[in-house]
């Protein structure tokens, strides 16, 4: 093709000037020809670099890249390393590069990051030409916290196979997303790939760090922009090592070795796979404990699982609301704190499907899976469950379930190796002890398991002082995904506990009943929640807090010390909310309330009757909750209210009243839902008892959709009636208050945001809802 196109060129010339003329032209085009490739040799050992036989080294721009046999293996900037400063990443290409020393086999770099107070000294020395060493140092000049530091390679995305430990996974092709492949929170000996798909001259590639027990490994496919594999390690800095004071700091040392020797890489990782297999036959071996949240998606929906008090398939009215996995958590942090390697997966929170979530658990090194199940999830967590058991998976399976606390549930379910019922944390931290030891299991309280052919269910264990708990697990989870603002208080928000369980008697509430089997309040040391909350706004830069106890205001006293403490640690610029009872409130607490920061409350009045209220067991006066619901928002403080139809009385009078109520009282949000009767709830037997539960699919027991039971005086399609009627007439009340010039701001919100059609596509689907589906629901039965 080269020689075609000059040909072409030469016979133009020759046309235009005659032979002498195309001569002359040709000789120029000779002489640029040869003076490029002396400018191109001569740039070249310009570059900063070391060489010895096929491997190259050069510092180019801000990266440093590897070349094998003439070939680059690395892409882009090439040797990277990125560090965490309080959530912010700032990787090496954003620093100053100083060439400090070069000798033939030898490249000394200084670092300087322009936005961060350290430098960093990179030292690379090549052994020989198949591997070479690289040291990293890290010189602080002010006092700074860090999170985390990686240290990774970028390269040509070429490879097949990535390496990590003994296991070996396949690249998957990359699109417009970043693909997390190997994250795990288990330290790594090396990290590679392999198998180049185009160019087999290339070789394995493989990372290994030194000091490897604190280094954990890092395998992503990058966007299509990016267009490279990155593979390496993430240093997560111990919470009491993470403030740095200024001196100089090793942070990596390690090798990187480039082989053409395909059973050169088999022979290291078997023999890193016996080593390792030694380990775990040793009596003594700690086990590795994955907990998880697992995936529950129905029609594109996700549902909402851990960390609820009512698990269900969200609707569109909910938006990103997401609750935090607190037994999860909690329980993760207990098997830490003593020295049990565990780490949580929450694949609902990093919406994870299912299929994905199979190949993700599938390459990670694990000795039980630890997953919590609800009634609605049931049968979706049942399949996938099994599933995983098939890859020879123990299963431990705990949650707001009683379905799964009978002995007979272990005999329909084999798959299933143990259940832990009610709070799990300490039963669970005992089962992995004694498992380590092979000991009797009969001991262990709240466990039920099997003993050869017989299925055992040992007693239940006592309420336990909850200020044994560490905190709970939050360092390896998506925490901005978690989204639980009522008022919507300032994002981004974290979620915390100050007290659990609820000494009211509510017959339809799920964790009272089941998961801490009875009325039983707990408060967490004030000292304690108040240093929690410090530690996420000063240290994790949270911007709120949301306290989701069940019963935030059960003591008075307490509430004032709450206050009290903090106001002494400068906290009350901080907003945050809890979920509380209203007739328990006066004028004075929610006055302190308001002057230490309370942005906003969530109450649960259920319904405007008090007869309804006083039949679910709530026992709540109607009279002073409204008047405390008026206190609360005249004092500034944003509501949000619950209420729920179906209680025994309940008639087309009370429903249609309860709207009334609640749109009379205008709350900032709202939330109406259908009474779900959860199995383990005196609801549930109470109803079961009388033959009036309906199904036993327990999917549809989600309180969004569809009713369960039969009512005593409405029929189970007049509830679902109801809750649409009282969502399109909140939405009325919403489109009063905001009148044409509301709307009209939020048309140029959108137009501003969205664009043109998403705008007009938008603005259709209102004219749809206020012209066809609100009309069609308000011409139901319930007033």
């Amino acid at each position: 093709m080269w020689l075609k196109n000059n040909y072409q060129k030469f016979k133009k010339h020759l046309k235009t000037g005659g032979f002498l003329y195309a001569c002359w032209r040709g000789i120029k085009y000779f002489i640029f020809l040869i003076k490029k490739n002396l400018s191109l040799k001569q740039r070249s050992i310009e570059i900063p670099g070391i060489v010895k036989g096929k491997l190259k080294i050069f510092c180019l721009g801000k990266g440093i890249k590897i070349f094998w046999d003439e070939k680059e293996i690395t892409k882009n900037q090439g040797l990277n390393v990125a560090i965490n400063t309080l959530g912010l990443w700032t990787d090496s290409t954003k620093a100053d590069w100083q060439i400090q020393e070069r000798k033939e086999d030898y490249l000394k770099i200084k670092v300087v990051f322009e936005e961060l107070p350290l430098n960093q000294i990179w030292k690379i020395k090549i052994e020989n030409q198949n591997q070479f060493l690289w040291e990293i140092d890290m010189e602080i000049e002010e006092y700074l916290h860090i999170d985390e530091i990686r240290i990774v390679s970028l390269l040509l995305p070429c490879f097949k196979i990535w390496i990590n430990n003994y296991q070996q996974g396949y690249f998957s092709r990359i699109d417009k997303n970043w693909k997390d492949l190997c994250l795990e929170n288990l330290p790594t000996r090396l990290v590679g790939v392999r198998f180049p798909l185009k160019e087999r001259t290339l070789p394995n590639f493989i990372m290994e760090p030194q000091n490897y027990e604190s280094f954990f490994p890092i395998i992503q496919t990058s966007p299509l922009e990016i267009n490279a594999y990155i593979i390496g390690f993430r240093y997560i800095i111990p919470e009491e090592k993470k403030i740095y004071t200024p001196g100089c700091y090793p942070i990596f040392s390690g090798k990187i070795t480039l082989s053409e020797k395909d059973l050169w890489v088999d022979s290291k990782i078997e023999n890193l796979r016996q080593e390792l297999l030694v380990k775990k036959i040793n009596k003594e071996r700690k086990k590795k404990i994955l907990l998880v949240n697992l995936p529950w998606q129905k029609n594109g929906k996700w549902g909402v699982r851990a960390g609820s008090r009512w698990p269900h398939i969200k609707d569109d009215t909910e938006g990103n609301y997401l609750p935090f996995p607190f037994f999860l958590a909690y329980a993760t942090s207990l098997l830490i704190k003593n020295g049990i390697d565990a780490f949580l997966i929450d694949a609902i929170a990093e919406k994870i499907p299912g299929d994905k979530f199979l190949e993700k658990i599938s390459q990670l090194d694990f000795d039980y899976l630890i997953a919590e199940t609800s009634v609605p999830s049931f049968f979706d967590d049942l399949r996938i469950l099994e599933k995983i058991n098939r890859m020879g998976i123990p299963i431990i399976l705990c949650g707001p379930n009683a379905l799964i606390y009978q002995e007979s549930f272990l005999k329909e379910y084999p798959f299933i190796d143990f259940v832990l019922y009610g709070e799990y944390e300490f039963t669970l931290l005992e089962l992995i002890k004694t498992l380590e030891k092979d000991r009797d299991l009969s001991k262990i309280k709240g466990l039920i398991w099997r003993d050869k052919d017989r299925i055992i269910k040992n007693p239940k264990r006592e309420p336990f002082d909850i200020n044994l708990l560490p905190w709970p697990y939050r360092e390896g989870l998506p925490m901005e995904r978690y989204w639980d603002m009522p008022g919507n208080i300032p994002y981004p928000s974290v979620q915390m506990l100050s007290s659990r369980g609820c000494p009211f008697s509510c017959n339809f509430c799920l964790w009272p009943q089941v998961m801490y089997q009875g009325n039983h309040y707990r408060m967490r040391d004030i000292k304690d929640v108040i240093d929690e909350m410090e530690f996420l706004v000063k240290e994790k830069g949270f911007k709120s807090v949301y306290f989701d106890d069940d019963t935030f205001n059960i003591s008075k006293e307490r509430v004032l010390k709450f206050c009290k403490e903090i106001k002494g640690r400068d906290l009350q610029k901080t907003p945050w909310a809890i979920m509380a009872r209203p007739d328990l409130m006066d004028e004075g607490i929610l006055e302190e309330l308001k002057s230490a920061g309370l942005w906003a409350v969530k109450y649960g009045v259920e319904s405007c009757s008090q007869s309804l209220i006083k039949n679910c067991g709530k026992n709540m006066e109607l009279e002073k909750t409204t008047q405390m619901i008026k206190i609360t928002k005249d004092l500034g403080i944003k509501v949000h209210l619950t209420f729920c139809f179906g209680f025994d009385g309940e008639t087309e009078e009370t429903i249609a009243k309860t709207i009334d109520y609640a749109l009379d009282l205008d709350p900032e949000s709202v939330q109406f839902s259908i009474l779900t009767p959860f199995p383990g709830t005196p609801l549930f037997e109470e109803l079961d008892k009388e033959g009036r539960i309906l199904t036993r699919d327990w999917f549809l027991y989600d309180g969004n959709y569809t009713c369960v039971f039969r009512p005593d005086h409405l029929s189970p399609q007049d509830l679902k009636i109801a809750r649409d009627r009282a969502y399109i007439l909140w939405g009325e009340h919403l489109r009063k208050k905001r009148g044409l010039k509301g709307d009209l701001k939020r048309f140029k919100q959108y137009l501003k945001n969205y664009g043109f059609a998403f705008t007009i596509w938008k603005t259709f689907d209102y004219l749809n809802y206020i012209w066809i589906k609100k009309r069609s629901v308000l011409d139901g039965k319930i007033k």
